[in-house]
């Protein structure tokens, strides 16, 4: 049985109880003011003009109210008046001894008529010498009214019961909506839509307040259930960038590594007996082995990124380091036009050995990825607390589907993986993880006619305003 049905018969029980009682209450109390009337009529009753005889005496032509006895000491009827009209008059009571309990003098009592058709009220008096007078007074009218008494609550009660289950099913139906709706928003969550709320907050009542209950518990439970995704999006994400980064440094290591053994098991063979073909197999031997170093030390230097080592935390001065670094590229290609815009006594607080490799990896990506001639622009700036580096080329640029992982570690847009151009795929990957441990970011753009942008941003320890402007 569902809780509306249940509360549904709770309320119309309850009140046919209250129904019926006052019902009882409210006919008990007509009866017994009806009855008490009719006890005065009685009480007030003077013998009138009588004529004994059975069956005989004086009648009103609308018929009489009471009926009249006269009894001797022996409870016989010496003659009486029935009530009634004379055609058709009311049977009379069957009376006993006047001085017995069942008919004692001076009291009222009910008597009913042999045939139990019609009850009356009689009141016995002495009329002296031994006789006595018996007033019987009918209740037909009294039955009568408390009978149409019964009738009419009989049926008020039935209608305002009616009404009352309907009004009732009607406001329990309204009242427990918001619980229909918390099993169909459950059923829906339960079919995986996880964003389904009851959407009922009424704070005024129990159900409202569940509602909002429910809501909120739904909204952490969407929260956790959204945190743990993420967070088995991010441990696979994770494991597979680990088995991606295990594989490219043993990639990157391999061919180093092949190099030496190479050179290794040709001089155990012998064929480096002559003098220039051994220094010539050192010096490869020692390039390898320098750019396996940088590697290891480049692999060390994200590995503590990535474990939040603590990094130096001083004031480093970003004007000297863009400055050395352009005077740098440009010792290094002099035929590359480089335009500088430096901001002066730009200042952070930082790691200076790792802020200047984060410029110059911007500036070896632009060395190793356009020709030589190409220009570059160089700007820093400072702008509401931080101080904004922008390198940018006019070479080919990035294409946009790569775009998405130049910051990715060992990532080349070449898939041949060569490197005749140098680098190994962390220099960007370096620069982001040393900016982002400074609380700063790294971003890239196209470059207005085609080319590469880098932007970094980095806060700021003083507040130094103005620039200078010097072509290198």
């Amino acid at each position: 049985m569902s809780l509306r049905t249940r509360l549904l018969l709770a309320v119309g029980g309850l009140l046919a109880i209250a129904l019926v009682v006052s019902g009882i209450l409210v006919i008990g109390a007509s009866r017994a003011s009806l009855v008490d009337r009719l006890d005065e009529q009685l009480r007030g009753t003077v013998p009138g003009d009588f004529r004994p005889g059975p069956g005989r005496g004086n009648f009103d032509p609308t018929g009489r109210r009471m009926a009249v006895f006269v009894l001797d000491s022996d409870g016989a009827v010496l003659g009486y008046l029935p009530s009634g009209v004379e055609r058709d008059p009311d049977p009379v009571p069957a009376l006993g001894r006047p001085d017995t309990p069942a008919l004692p003098v001076g009291q009222i009592v009910e008597a009913s008529s042999p045939d139990q058709s019609l009850r009356y009220r009689v009141l016995t008096r002495a009329l002296g010498a031994g006789a006595y007078i018996a007033f019987a007074a009918p209740m037909r009218d009294v039955d009568q009214a408390v009978g149409l008494v019964t009738r009419a609550l009989v049926v008020v009660g039935i209608t305002v019961l009616a009404l009352a289950l309907v009004v009732g099913w009607l406001l329990i139906r309204r009242s427990l909506m918001p619980l229909e709706r918390m099993t169909d928003t459950a059923a829906r969550i339960s079919a995986g839509d996880l964003f389904s709320r009851v959407g009922f907050n009424e704070p005024t009542t129990e159900v409202g307040r569940l509602g909002a209950a429910f809501d909120s518990m739904l909204d952490q439970i969407q929260a956790a259930f959204q945190s743990q995704h993420q967070a088995l999006g991010a441990k696979e994400r994770s494991e597979r960038q680990l088995r991606q980064f295990i594989a490219d440094a043993s990639h990157e290591l391999r061919t180093p590594l092949t190099v030496l053994r190479g050179y290794t098991d040709l001089y155990r063979a012998g064929g480096l007996e002559d003098r220039e073909a051994l220094e010539q197999a050192m010096l490869r031997i020692g390039t390898e082995s320098r750019r396996m170093a940088e590697l290891v030390e480049d692999l060390l230097l994200l590995a503590r990124l990535d474990q939040g080592r603590p990094l130096e935390r001083e004031p480093v001065s970003m004007t000297e380091l863009v400055t050395d670094a352009a005077h740098d590229a440009q010792a290094i290609e002099p035929s590359r036009p480089i335009r500088s815009e430096v901001a002066p006594g730009v200042t952070v607080t930082g790691d200076a050995d790792r802020l200047r490799q984060v410029v110059g990896n911007l500036f070896t990506n632009v060395r190793v990825h356009t020709a030589p001639g190409t220009p570059v622009e160089i700007q820093l700036s400072v702008d509401d607390g931080r101080c904004t580096l922008v390198v940018a080329d006019h070479g080919a640029g990035v294409d946009p589907a790569h775009v998405a992982h130049i910051f990715d570690r060992f990532y080349r847009a070449d898939a041949a993986r060569s490197r005749d151009r140098g680098g190994s795929g962390l220099g960007l990957a370096i620069a982001a993880s040393v900016v982002e441990a400074h609380g700063g970011t790294i971003s890239y753009s196209e470059t207005a006619g085609g080319g590469a942008t880098f932007t970094v941003e980095l806060p700021r320890s003083t507040n130094l305003t103005g620039h200078s402007q010097s072509p290198a």
